[in-house]
């Protein structure tokens, strides 16, 4: 798989997070049913994969890959950026400038 292939899921699917504006607590997800696919994901860029509870019996599996220490995120958002969107690196940049104000 490739660094774009990597961008278009995340731009897709993904998303950025910061915890709280008191702690230095950042992550980036992924939520989706297709676990072969985050699989290949955690097989590129390492973080967990974790199923998330069920809401309803007939609800197919969801799995969470998430990558939560800060250099990973920033190491994450740093191959990203070039191949992200407008909007997605908007949200990418202002998470890397907080973590460079920190």
């Amino acid at each position: 798989m490739s660094i774009e292939w990597a961008a278009g899921l995340f731009e897709g699917e993904g998303y950025i997070r910061k915890f709280s504006p008191l702690k230095h607590d950042y992550a980036v997800h992924i939520k989706m049913t297709d676990l072969d696919i985050l699989e290949r994901f955690e097989e590129m860029f390492g973080g967990t994969i974790k199923r998330r509870p069920l809401t309803a019996p007939h609800h197919k599996p969801i799995w969470d890959w998430r990558l939560g220490t800060k250099a990973k995120v920033k190491n994450f958002l740093l191959l990203m950026l070039p191949h992200f969107g407008y909007r997605r690196t908007y949200l990418a940049q202002n998470l890397l400038d907080a973590m460079d104000a920190c």
